[in-house]
């Protein structure tokens, strides 16, 4: 991927991230346009809330999961975003077998019903807090690569401070 493509995604998802007055608007761009550099099928941001340590969906789109809708509250215990947390980076599922991630991961197998293989999970933070997570989701087996990784990295770094400001009205 040439890095002056990259550096050009960074500054308009930097731009929205600034100028964004909902999670919508602030989605929206990130699918538009990290959609333009790697296959994007669903991708969710959701808050978290680490004294009740749960994940509340705030933005998805694309194919996600009927029981999910946008505002749907589950536990961190146990899921992808939560691997992202403790590894403190993001994450790449989709590389072993499904049987062994449902069985480490076991609302997984939801996912997986969707026809979703491969998963980036990476926990946004600002400062020392996990304020929330960005999720992008492919039908496609192996769909990301170590540079993906590296760009939703960046991204999740870029949101931090946008989220937690729309956090705070929510």
């Amino acid at each position: 991927m040439d890095n002056l493509v990259n550096r050009d995604v960074i500054d308009r998802i930097a731009a929205a991230a600034r100028s964004s007055v909902s999670f919508n608007d602030l989605g929206l761009t990130i699918v538009q346009e990290l959609g333009a550099i790697m296959p994007i099928e669903r991708m969710n941001i959701g808050l978290i809330d680490t004294d009740e340590y749960m994940f509340t969906d705030v933005f998805v789109t694309g194919s996600n999961l009927p029981c999910r809708p946008t505002g749907h509250m589950r536990t961190l215990h146990n899921t992808v975003v939560e691997a992202s947390m403790v590894a403190n980076h993001p994450i790449f599922i989709g590389d072993e077998p499904q049987e062994c991630l449902v069985e480490r991961f076991p609302n997984l197998k939801f996912t997986f019903d969707t026809g979703i293989r491969s998963i980036i999970a990476v926990s946004v933070r600002l400062e020392d807090e996990f304020i929330g997570a960005m999720l992008l989701a492919s039908v496609r087996s192996l769909a990301y690569t170590g540079e993906d990784l590296d760009m939703v990295y960046h991204v999740s770094t870029i949101i931090g401070e946008r989220i937690a400001a729309m956090k705070n009205v929510v």
